[in-house]
């Protein structure tokens, strides 16, 4: 497994169940508890607290020394479909946003050539008596919307394209 940041990129192998990044230089990583790595090298003992595992985007998010720190995991697959260019081979396709039970669209919060962030309300749809807040899956541009204000539609309908 290779891990990289701006600046850096180590390699790690599991060794003994300690990751080691040099084995030779004596630098091993060990994990302490749920959310707390130890970069033990000769000379200091670097304490790092993990705020955030993204697997899908498949980065990690580190606090040091009060400043955090965005990793990027690279696994034996990812080098594989790199050097065939595939690299976004395992990254799902998401064209289009789905309406998940029928309802009625009371709201549409974003027009078209609006960038939406992965989370952000795209529509609020009302069923069964309830407002949902229909969120994007993925960050995207938005190509069209397929539905209005006070529209019925049915499960399955779609109600946004992403570019």
């Amino acid at each position: 497994m290779k891990v990289s940041s701006k600046n850096h990129r180590i390699e790690l192998v599991e060794h003994n169940n300690i990751h080691v990044s040099d084995p030779e230089k004596g630098i091993e990583i060990v994990q302490r508890d749920d959310e707390t790595l130890l970069i033990v090298t000769p000379n200091k003992v670097h304490t790092l607290r993990c705020l955030n595992i993204d697997r899908a985007t498949k980065e990690v998010t580190l606090l040091h020394q009060g400043q955090k720190h965005t990793l990027k995991i690279s696994e034996p697959i990812d080098e594989i479909l790199a050097s065939m260019g595939l690299e976004d081979a395992l990254i799902p396709k998401i064209d289009f946003v789905k309406a998940p039970m029928p309802g009625l669209v009371l709201d549409v919060k974003v027009q078209p050539g609006d960038t939406i962030k992965k989370g952000e309300t795209l529509l609020i749809l009302e069923a069964m008596k309830m407002e949902n807040a229909i969120k994007s899956p993925i960050d995207a541009v938005v190509k069209s919307i397929e539905v209005k204000p006070q529209q019925a539609v049915d499960k399955n309908a779609v109600l946004v394209h992403f570019q």
